[in-house]
């Protein structure tokens, strides 16, 4: 009769080395050793897993160059002169860092490496490297960034929403008192939009909405800032700029909008906005500097609409 096999573990006849070997083998780290003359010793099983490349293939190869071939996130190459691994052997400096590496299949497999050399007192008897796939949580900051994207952001044009447009004005504040760099604040209402929603209907109303938007937007630059702050209202932060170059954009915007309009059933509709604009004052906070802004738009409003009033 056949006996048993007998687990090593069990029998307590497995060596140090070979339960070390067992133990790296159920880590989700995938780890590698290569030796002094730079042959490729062990591979374990995440290794393969990360990878998509088996240990049948590894064991015994002559490493001369990073097995990984780290990359950035354009694809290109990391390491162009000695490796990570190389310089361990040297200097018997451990290193780490995040970067992505290529699967067996051609995609990239973004990982925490990190480089380990193997000492016996003085001497350096070859480099472990483990890395770690970062996949996942690479999934959920992707996720995590979405929602960041979509907390601050105006569903109907895209643009930032109330609640970062006060944010940024907050910390333009923060600027102005800490380092005197200038800005202002400028609040757009769209002339009788209730009338295109009466007429029209609600549909044309978010169109007319998105063309507002749209054509203000281009009229400032990437430090600067254009949101919808609700309903019809829109708000612009302009920094690092002064009352001329304020009413400027702020009259680009009102000619550009004025002469974009939209159609309708073959009918031309003119839209038409109005602007009140302030630059910061030394006393100023969110709620000051809003509300004077709006104060301006009011008397654009009440001197005819279809107006630039600055204060």
């Amino acid at each position: 009769m056949d006996q048993p096999l007998l687990n090593p573990i069990d029998s307590g006849v497995m060596s140090e080395c070979d339960l070390c070997r067992t133990m790296l083998d159920y880590s989700q780290e995938g780890v590698y050793f290569i030796d002094r003359k730079f042959v490729l010793r062990f591979w374990n099983d995440s290794a393969e897993r990360i990878t998509g490349i088996p240990a049948s293939e590894m064991i015994g190869m002559t490493i001369t160059e990073n097995i990984l071939s780290p990359i950035n996130e354009n694809g290109e190459p990391i390491h162009e002169g000695r490796s990570p691994l190389k310089m361990a052997m040297l200097d018997g400096k451990i290193r780490e860092s995040e970067v992505w590496i290529r699967h067996r299949n051609g995609y990239r497999v973004p990982v925490s490496l990190k480089t380990v050399p193997i000492k016996k007192f003085s001497k350096i008897l070859g480099v472990m490297e483990s890395f770690v796939d970062l996949s996942k949580r690479q999934e959920i900051e992707n996720e995590a960034e979405k929602y960041k994207a979509l907390a601050f952001t105006d569903k109907l044009t895209g643009l930032f929403n109330r609640r970062y447009i006060e944010d940024f004005i907050k910390s333009r504040l923060d600027d102005f008192k800490r380092l005197s760099l200038q800005f202002c604040v400028m609040f757009i209402d769209i002339d009788h939009f209730k009338a295109f929603n009466d007429n029209y209907g609600h549909e044309l109303g978010d169109e007319v909405i998105k063309m507002v938007g749209e054509s203000c937007q281009l009229m400032i630059r990437s430090s600067d800032l254009f949101g919808r702050f609700g309903g019809e209202e829109f708000v612009a932060v302009l920094s690092g700029t002064n009352e001329q170059n304020m009413y400027v954009i702020a009259d680009a915007m009102r000619t550009i909008v004025e002469n974009t309009g939209l159609r309708s059933n073959g009918d031309a509709l003119k839209v038409t906005i109005s602007i009140g604009a302030s630059m910061v004052r030394p006393d100023d906070s969110l709620e000051s500097i809003l509300k004077r802004a709006d104060e301006l738009l009011y008397k654009s409003k009440e001197a005819g609409r279809n107006q630039v009033t600055t204060g």
